[in-house]
């Protein structure tokens, strides 16, 4: 019983920085995807227009890059998903 406990505590030491780097790996893929968006969103009304998606297509996600019209929520959705 003591050697499980010794296992399961030993598990878990390793497992917490793993996470906490996960964690910051995560917020950095966030920042990266907003600054995406913000860049391509040139007039800043939280949507990409046809000419905004046509100005940085070849930084958008691929499943976004032929559509007419992209939310903020939208994009970072697909860009969070791509950039893991």
């Amino acid at each position: 019983m003591l050697k499980m406990t010794y296992l399961l505590l030993a598990a878990a030491v390793v497992a917490v920085p793993a996470a906490a780097r996960d964690a910051k790996s995560v917020a950095a893929d966030q920042k990266q995807c907003a600054d995406q968006f913000k860049a391509a969103d040139l007039n800043n009304d939280g949507v990409l227009s046809r000419t905004e998606i046509g100005n940085a297509k070849q930084k958008l996600p691929t499943s976004l890059a032929n559509k007419d019209r992209v939310a903020r929520k939208d994009f970072m959705a697909v860009c969070g998903k791509s950039a893991s």
